[in-house]
């Protein structure tokens, strides 16, 4: 049998939910937050305020998870072209998602729609990106391939490396 969700505290206004998220940050017991809601005139348990809280803080603590996972992505692909980054945050996208469906109790109603509208988008980033990313070897095989042996014979690296970027940017341009 699923556990029981909470109900009870979903069904209270925006603006409550807003003020116990508040609370719970600010580190507020659940007992002080079930007070102050009976006091407001909104008869929740404590018990329910204890499983909503751990669901938020559970929440919370997976946010801040994937926040540290973008973080240390972009931090060591600070040099990757754009397309490896985007690339990664999709992955990231996708196992989010994926993670979500699969904590759901049901597969419907407009939250399950919604997700899986995204994986499609996703999908078609991915093959846009990998479209560039095959016409950037194809120009680039061709800027290679014709270069003259001779124009790079004694050439270090880096003055290589300069004459193709010069002549990427004669070929195609910036």
């Amino acid at each position: 049998m699923a556990r029981r969700k909470h109900p009870k505290v979903a069904t209270l206004p925006l603006e409550l939910q807003e003020a116990i998220h508040q609370r719970l940050l600010e580190g507020w017991t659940y007992r002080d937050i079930t007070d102050w809601l009976n006091e407001k005139g909104h008869a929740v348990s404590k018990s329910a305020i204890g499983r909503y809280g751990k669901d938020f803080h559970q929440k919370l603590e997976r946010v801040k998870i994937l926040r540290d996972q973008a973080r240390a992505i972009m931090e060591s692909n600070a040099e990757a072209p754009a397309t490896e980054l985007a690339e990664a945050t999709s992955q990231l996208a996708v196992s989010l998602i994926m993670e979500t469906l699969m904590q759901l109790d049901d597969l419907q109603g407009a939250k399950v729609t919604e997700l899986l509208k995204v994986l499609p988008k996703l999908e078609q980033s991915g093959v846009l990106r990998e479209r560039l990313k095959l016409e950037y070897r194809k120009k680039a095989e061709t800027v290679v391939s014709g270069l003259d042996d001779a124009l790079l014979a004694g050439k270090s690296p880096e003055e290589i490396r300069e004459i193709i970027r010069q002549r990427v940017r004669e070929e195609y341009g910036s």
